[in-house]
């Protein structure tokens, strides 16, 4: 049997992959009889040996090609094969293992894993080896309507009941990173003792609800809105977010604009690995924020941060008060 197994929804690749992984028995004796392969490194005549094995005490012998397909994607560096040749020479010869797949042990299921291509781009390999393959699963980012009957469908499956208002906030705020996604949902569920999952409930409960909220208030802040960034700063203080960690979130998110305007001349795709950002981190927003922010503004609120953690620290002001009057002064600035 012969699987391909790709796209850029990293969750859903895997969940197919365990899906291939339970239908071959046993857990234990599947650990067994499995190899994983780097692909990127790999060369023909090395997988050719590995899929010739026969298996040890079971029907089946699973072979995971991971990172094969990856390496012939449009505009990545490829990767030339074990022996030399050139990228185009070493595409040729893995396109002609369709042949061998139809020589190969029945008693072998090899998958060529890749969680990570987009599905825009048109991979030549992946292109030649389809017809080949028993079951092709392309698997991308999920939006919209699909993604909302993802997030109700995974929470009644959980024994979970979640109300449109959440399943709507939960995308917006978090999108198609499913891996995200179930931390939340499972957080929630536990949370919510059997209730059902409410919109405030996602607001109280969410990092991301609070991550997104940070990005509102430092926008008031940073247009001068003294209302609007004070009502986004007692709405945060309702839903349980402690003083200290609002004081720390801003600090944080003032400190990546800061690294982000020392990265300006990078794309967003290097910023975001030169910070260790989250994938689903709305770097986006994060960019127009500083090029508003200057340097010495920048300086100034540090300032303020500093003299804010101080006063609390010291009994000096109340917390809701010293964050008060933080925001009233990062907003004169």
């Amino acid at each position: 049997m012969f699987y391909i197994i790709c796209g850029d929804d990293s969750f859903r690749c895997h969940d197919a992959l365990n899906e291939v992984k339970a239908g071959l028995g046993s857990p234990d004796m599947v650990s067994i009889n499995t190899t994983v392969l780097d692909g990127r490194k790999l060369t023909v005549r090395a997988l050719t040996d590995v899929c010739s094995v026969v298996p040890f005490m079971a029907t089946s012998r699973l072979v995971i090609v991971e990172g094969l397909l990856r390496r012939f994607q449009p505009g990545e560096r490829q990767a030339k094969s074990g022996g030399g040749e050139d990228a185009g020479q070493a595409l040729k010869e893995w396109q002609n293992i369709a042949e061998y797949i139809k020589l190969m042990p029945q008693t072998t299921v090899l998958v060529l894993f890749d969680s990570d291509i987009e599905a825009k781009a048109v991979n030549p390999l992946l292109k030649s080896l389809t017809p080949a393959a028993d079951r092709v699963s392309q698997l991308n980012e999920i939006k919209g309507r699909e993604l909302a009957a993802w997030i109700k469908d995974y929470t009644v499956k959980n024994g979970g009941k979640i109300s449109a208002g959440a399943v709507s906030l939960l995308a917006d705020y978090i999108g198609g990173d499913l891996w995200s996604l179930t931390g939340e949902l499972n957080k929630l569920m536990t949370y919510c003792e059997g209730r059902e999952i409410s919109d405030g409930d996602v607001r109280e409960i969410s990092s991301f609800a609070r991550e997104e909220s940070i990005f509102v208030l430092v926008d008031s802040v940073l247009e001068g809105r003294i209302k609007d960034a004070q009502l986004m700063l007692h709405r945060m203080l309702k839903y349980g977010t402690a003083p200290q960690q609002i004081l720390t979130m801003i600090d944080r998110q003032l400190a990546i604009i800061l690294k982000v305007k020392e990265l300006s001349n990078g794309n967003q795709q290097e910023i975001r690995e030169k910070l260790g950002l989250h994938p689903r981190y709305p770097l986006d927003k994060t960019l127009r924020q500083a090029r508003t922010f200057t340097i010495p503004r920048l300086r100034r609120a540090f300032h303020s941060l500093l003299d804010t953690d101080v006063a609390i620290k010291t009994g000096k002001y109340e917390d809701d008060l010293a964050l008060d009057l933080l925001i009233i002064d990062l907003c004169k600035h």
